[in-house]
């Protein structure tokens, strides 16, 4: 392979950026994410989306993690720098017995532990001193749909990753040496400020097998993690993207957990910041891809991996045997060696070759699709006016933060707000007035389930031929052509997204183009009564077409039209025979024969 063809990296280039997305379209979703953090931010609880996602890169099985950052607890380095709050329960790190890179935290004042029940439930008295476990902090009020993973509440599936985690808001010691160490020109000045002026954040895990494991908690730096990665120029981001491909497709299936995705992001970060940016384009694409793998080699072979922030942490210590090194090293060896026939052999590459002949020879390219779906899980924790504000200071493109309010406006419906408007009570024609004024705004971009939603707002009312109206009209516009939207759409709906956006614009696009599940959310003020049997968790969703139907039902029901109540259970049936916009997993297969068996009960 001619290392110095430019045209080959350049093709390559293009090709990769068909998979993971053009630069625009990372931009896109990097918007989106942060712009979700912004609006479901309390004074309660921070959230920060991390993970692939949230950096940019959104391919299958790309995780999407989320940081619940517990604002009542504050954490000092040390007592010198303990500043105090009111109402605010403070700690400080103690190191003394920890392995670089964790920590324990110490209750400052013992008296903290008598004002409520909660921190009781988070602490370990040791000797005359009180801690925070790490243990009993990740596991309280873990719901019965999520397990421990690490340091993480996962959705038993593993799509979703959720760590609470606490902050000390200066630059740690262990730490300081990052700042002041020498680098070629990145990350820049301001970059590294911005990282200090942050400061670190704590997740609930420790060092594995040591003896106080429970009690300490791991050092992250993902909030500047994520902004570092962001200051990727697009062939860095790339490289990055398509080591995790390899990680993914080829290395983990031949060697288990030996390596993991922070490794390859660690690598990156120390070669990204010894190599000049300019060297980092798209006609050295190729060589760059090379020069990751080499040191991932090197790495592996040496049995080193600095920590990038604190070097004095050994990330390969002690993590394979010489006989899984031996391994290890022959499967980079061979990748460095046949690159082109390691990278066009994972599934990655093999699927996109499959799609695009699928297809018929379209040119299949990655869109931003997918990062919307995410919005549905949004906190909503602000007023309307409040998320106005904060969105237009940080979503530099109007149709973004159109669709954004869109979806904050369809959970602002479902909050315990609007539940007295269902009392009758005398605010009641003011409640309604609101409510309906935040469907309109829902109904920008997600205007199916926003328009089911209302149906289900007259049902409840007992206004059931308006209801029947907004059904018909949702079911007319339910056409195999729309596209169902999911965490994992196919580069070809992505593909056709793209190219209606682009020729009628995001919101039209998402309107007329795009249609999502019908979710319902605490206190479940907008469900109809029947339903309620549905209710296990915090969330219930259901597939459009099926709810469509078995709204259509309930409503002849309540109208004594049996005739009617035939044609929707046999549309009802029809719809779940033909798995008609049912992601077929097997929650939701459940989930729509609970509905025919709620229906045939009725009949």
């Amino acid at each position: 392979m001619d290392l110095k063809d430019k045209n080959l990296s350049l093709q390559f280039y293009d090709y990769l950026s068909n998979i993971v997305g053009s630069e625009e379209v990372v931009k896109t979703r990097r918007e989106i994410f942060t712009a979700k953090d912004i609006v479901g931010n309390s004074t309660h609880t921070t959230f920060i989306s991390s993970g692939s996602r949230s950096e940019g890169i959104d391919l299958k099985g790309s995780d999407y993690d989320e940081m619940g950052l517990a604002n009542y607890i504050r954490v000092f380095e040390s007592l010198n720098d303990v500043q105090y709050y009111p109402c605010k329960l403070l700690s400080v790190m103690e190191t003394n017995d920890t392995k670089p890179g964790f920590t324990k935290l110490k209750l400052v004042k013992k008296s903290d532990f008598n004002t409520g029940y909660t921190i009781k439930n988070f602490c370990e008295i040791v000797g005359e001193e009180l801690y925070i476990s790490s243990k009993r902090y990740r596991e309280h009020g873990l719901s019965d749909n999520m397990v421990i993973h690490g340091p993480c509440r996962s959705l038993v599936g593993g799509e979703y990753d959720f760590a609470v985690c606490l902050r000390c808001q200066k630059w740690i010691t262990p730490a300081q040496q990052w700042i002041h160490r020498s680098r070629t020109a990145w990350p820049d000045s301001m970059l590294v400020t911005a990282a200090v002026q942050y400061g670190v954040l704590f997740v609930p895990i420790g060092c594995k097998d040591s003896p106080n494991e429970n009690l300490q908690w791991r050092i992250s730096f993902s909030a500047t993690e994520k902004l570092l990665i962001h200051s990727f120029s697009h062939t860095q981001l790339l490289c990055y993207a398509l080591m995790k491909i390899l990680l993914k497709d080829l290395i983990k299936p031949r060697h288990g957990d030996l390596l993991c995705s922070y490794f390859i992001k660690t690598i990156m970060f120390w070669l990204s910041e010894e190599i000049d940016p300019s060297a980092w384009k798209p006609e050295n694409m190729i060589s760059c891809v090379l020069d990751c793998i080499t040191r991932l080699i090197y790495c592996v072979e040496y049995k080193t991996c600095l920590h990038y922030f604190i070097s004095e942490n050994n990330l390969f210590e002690d993590r394979f045997t010489d006989n899984e090194r031996k391994s290890l090293l022959n499967t980079l060896r061979f990748i460095y060696e046949s690159p082109w026939i390691s990278v066009f052999e994972t599934s990655t590459f093999q699927n996109y070759r499959f799609e695009s002949v699928k297809s018929h020879g379209m040119v299949l390219s990655a869109s931003e699709l997918s990062s919307y779906r995410i919005l549905d899980i949004m906190v909503v924790s602000k007023s309307m006016y409040s998320a106005v504000q904060r969105l237009t200071n940080v979503c530099s493109k109007k149709d973004i933060c159109t669709c954004i309010l869109s979806a904050y406006a369809s959970n602002v419906l479902q909050s315990s707000n609007f539940c007295y408007m269902l009392a009758g009570n005398k605010s009641f024609y003011e409640q309604f007035k609101r409510s309906l004024c935040y469907f309109k705004i829902s109904l920008r971009s997600l205007s199916i389930s926003s328009w089911l939603l209302l149906a289900s707002l007259f049902y409840k009312f007992k206004q059931f031929q308006y209801c029947l109206v907004i059904i018909n009209y949702c079911l007319s516009r339910c056409t195999s052509d729309m596209i169902y939207a999911s965490l994992t759409n196919s580069l070809a709906e992505q593909t056709v997204f793209k190219e209606i956006k682009h020729r009628y614009g995001l919101l039209n696009a998402m309107k007329y183009l795009i249609i999502y599940t019908v979710s319902f959310r605490t206190p479940f003020c907008l469900l109809p009564d029947e339903l309620k049997p549905f209710i296990a968790k915090q969330r219930l969703s259901f597939p459009p077409v099926v709810f469509s139907y078995l709204l259509q039902f309930l409503c002849f029901y309540q109208l004594g039209d049996d005739r009617g109540k035939h044609n929707a259970l046999h549309d009802l049936e029809l719809t779940i025979r033909k798995r008609f916009f049912i992601f077929p997993n097997r929650a939701n297969l459940r989930k729509v024969h609970k509905c025919l068996e709620i229906v045939r009960a009725l009949l």
